[in-house]
């Protein structure tokens, strides 16, 4: 799965994970990543899970690789 959120979602998740009542699953919303048309806006994508377990541990893992994408991104100071 989180091979799957790497290559299509953008990071991080839209929020904490949701509880559906009609399909009794837990959810993680997620903008597109990559649209490239212009006038187009994302789709969200939605990823359900069974248990609220497994959805948390997902965000959490999630929310881990946006936090490393964030580190990598930031610029380092050099040494004068």
């Amino acid at each position: 799965m989180i091979d799957y959120i790497e290559a299509n979602c953008q990071l991080p998740p839209l929020e904490k994970p949701l509880y559906d009542e009609d399909s009794d699953t837990w959810d993680l919303w997620f903008e597109e990543k990559g649209n490239q048309h212009f006038i187009l806006e994302d789709d969200l994508i939605c990823l359900p899970f069974e248990s609220q377990e497994e959805a948390t541990q997902t965000f959490n893992r999630v929310m881990e690789l946006h936090n490393e994408e964030l580190e990598k991104s930031k610029p380092t100071a050099k040494a004068s």
